[in-house]
This record gives C-alpha cells, sequence and structure tokens, in this order.
C-alpha cells in the first residue's frame, strides 16, 4: 500500500468495506470518508471500531452528521500531504461527481506517494465487462484530473461467494488489463472463504463485512 491511497468504485463494488478493511489489516493511521455525494454505506458510520483499530477517522466536521448528505470535509483531510508519517487511505465516490472531489488535492501531491485504485465488483451491471470497466476508468481519471493506478478486485455475492466467483472476476479484470495495463494490486475475499481459496492475482484481503448487517 502506498502511503496516501484513494479507493473509488462504483456502486454495489463494495470500496467503503474494503477501504475499511484495508485500513485496519494495513495499519493505517487514517481513512478519510470523502464519499459525501448520494453515499449508501459509509465508512464514517464505523468510527468507534475504527478508533478502537488505532485508525483516525476523518469525515465531516458537523455534529451528528452521520446520516446527512452535506458535502462538508474537516479540514484534517488535507493533514497527510504535509505529514509524511501519516499512511492514509481516502474513500472516494464512485462516478465523475464522487471522483471529481480528489482534484482539490492535486497541487499537494507528490505522484510517487500516491495510488488511485478502482474497486470492481463485475456481478454488478455498470461493471460487468471489460468495456464497462474500461469505460468507468476513463470517466474517473477525467473527472479526478489522476490516473487509475490499479484494480481491485471485489468480485462477489457477500456471503454467497465461491472461489469460482472470484476467479472469474480475476478473468475479466486480466482481459482489463490487456487493454489499460492496470493490475491487480488487491483481490477483497469474505473472511470465511479466505482460507478455502487457491491462488488469486494481487494481496489478499480478508473481508469482514463490517458495514453490512448480518441480514443483508
Amino acid at each position: 500500500m502506498k502511503r496516501i491511497t484513494f479507493i473509488t468504485g462504483h456502486y454495489g463494488s463494495g470500496k467503503s468495506e474494503f477501504a475499511v478493511n484495508l485500513a485496519i489489516s494495513e495499519g493505517a493511521n487514517m481513512i478519510v470518508d470523502l464519499d459525501i455525494i448520494n453515499p449508501y454505506f459509509r465508512s464514517r458510520e464505523l468510527a468507534r471500531l475504527l478508533e478502537e483499530k488505532n485508525v483516525s477517522l476523518v469525515s465531516s466536521p458537523l455534529k451528528d452528521a452521520t446520516g446527512s448528505d452535506l458535502p462538508y470535509i474537516a479540514k484534517e483531510a488535507y493533514q497527510p500531504f504535509s505529514a509524511p508519517d501519516i499512511r492514509a487511505i481516502y474513500d472516494l465516490g464512485g462516478d465523475r461527481a464522487g471522483a471529481r472531489l480528489m482534484r482539490q488535492f492535486k497541487d499537494l501531491m507528490n505522484i510517487a506517494e500516491v495510488d488511485l485504485l478502482l474497486c470492481v465488483n463485475v456481478y454488478r451491471e455498470l461493471t460487468s465487462s471489460p468495456e464497462k470497466i474500461t469505460d468507468i476508468i476513463r470517466q474517473i481519471e477525467e473527472s479526478a484530473g489522476f490516473r487509475v493506478t490499479g484494480l481491485i478486485n471485489n468480485s462477489n455475492f457477500l456471503r454467497d461467494t465461491t472461489y469460482d466467483d472470484l476467479l472469474y472476476g480475476e478473468t475479466v479484470l486480466k482481459e482489463v488489463e490487456k487493454r489499460t495495463r492496470l493490475a491487480i494490486v488487491y483481490t477483497g475475499v469474505y473472511e470465511d472463504l479466505a482460507k478455502k481459496c487457491g491462488p488469486l492475482a494481487g494481496q489478499v484481503i480478508p473481508l469482514k463485512l463490517y458495514l453490512r448487517k448480518k441480514w443483508l
């Protein structure tokens, strides 16, 4: 994981769930919730858990704003760009409007320290083929003003996911890699399945479903 990692992904990709798990498993110091435009699952819902894991959560500066869609982000979101000892993950919106928020940091970035990773679930309609995923990459890059640097295979049916499902997602993303030269950096695997899987591309991140309740 680079010192500063932005994670984007279209609706249903599981990017917020992945961002939280990556922050915890990789020992990030901070997670910044930039998913402020029409969010559904929000990393800001896990403030207490993240505090227990020694991960600082930066989101809205407004008190009691967990359920709001107001586009406010605390000034601490800028801190990692001037503090080289902070490892931060930014949970970025997954469409044009959401990705545009990355532009506010552009002049502060040391590009060598920053990744922009696209989280993909190939079992969602808008990212179900190499053509659609490549188009999403183009949209995100145009809006963010930054090139996507890698892919996350987060293809899943939640607790019903099988190893073959993950391999199919990998096959689709390998075709995207041929077209874009973007490699699979991580594969997200539900924790109970992770122990039963064979080889997978990238670094495997076992996922706890923190944001989804057991009945979902």
